[in-house]
């Protein structure tokens, strides 16, 4: 059963700590709920501009302390839901006293001011059906339990952050499969480019004199060493992580046979 506008009047010295109770924002279902400031690091901010899909946390005027009969359930206001902004924030349980913090998110692609005292959701409050034996209260990790300042995550901040950094190593792990990807990609288009390019040579030259033959040597040894230099800046700026010191000599041995055996052609 949800509390109509005379329990709330009723009821509203239990609900709401002392000075926060306004009777002008009893609703027929609800009351509303008005910003006291924007979180802001350590301190509160009394205006902010939010940009596309841009995420604040906000606190709230009310301060709280839920009867033990009683649950709050935060919901959006309709002219906020129209302006663009998605307002969420948790349940309040049995015992449970704190200001209110809402999540506060623009989902449209201009710019959304809010300020103080502006009203951005409203709190209904559900009968139980009994008193809960273990309220809000008197929970062991009852983390967010008299929230005068905001707490971010409190006790959760070490699990959600290894989560995070899991999250962050699978992510860096893709985009070296990426990265591996498109060097295979540049080395076999390299390699096809190259090889097109020595039988080009090749055959444009085939059956001539033995100056045409020692200048299709130098080519094919040039072209050879363009392409060893070519694979070898793919596997020291691309491939780095997963080449081995042994690769890396072949590489160099390489290298130096086809610049030697160029050498030793150009002075024939």
């Amino acid at each position: 059963m949800i509390l109509v506008d005379k329990d709330i009047k009723n009821r509203q010295s239990e609900i709401f700590c002392d000075g926060c109770y306004d009777e002008s924002c009893v609703n027929a279902v609800s009351y509303d709920l008005h910003i006291l400031g924007i979180v802001a690091q350590d301190e509160l901010a009394d205006s902010y501009v939010l940009h596309p899909n841009e995420v604040i946390f906000v606190k709230m005027e009310e301060k709280i302390h839920m009867p033990k009969d009683l649950m709050g359930r935060i919901g959006e206001k309709n002219s906020r839901i129209r302006q663009g902004l998605w307002v969420s924030g948790p349940h309040y349980f049995p015992g449970h006293e704190t200001y209110i913090y809402l999540r506060v998110q623009n989902i449209t692609s201009d710019t959304i001011k809010v300020k103080k005292g502006d009203k951005i959701a409203q709190i209904f409050f559900e009968q139980l059906s009994d008193v809960p034996e273990h309220t809000y209260d008197q929970q062991q990790n009852a983390s967010f339990n008299d929230e005068d300042q905001y707490r971010g995550m409190a006790e959760y901040k070490d699990e959600y952050e290894k989560r995070m950094e899991k999250i962050k190593d699978a992510n860096n792990d893709l985009d070296e499969k990426i990265n591996h990807i498109y060097a295979n990609i540049l080395t076999l288009m390299g390699i096809f480019v190259s090889v097109f390019s020595l039988i080009t040579v090749n055959f444009s030259n085939l059956g001539k004199s033995f100056a045409n033959t020692k200048y299709v040597a130098v080519m094919n040894l040039s072209l050879g060493i363009v392409i060893c230099l070519f694979l070898g800046l793919i596997m020291f700026f691309i491939n780095h992580k997963t080449c081995s010191k042994k690769m890396i000599v072949f590489y160099g041995v390489i290298m130096v046979v086809l610049i030697a055996v160029l050498l030793g052609v150009l002075l024939l």
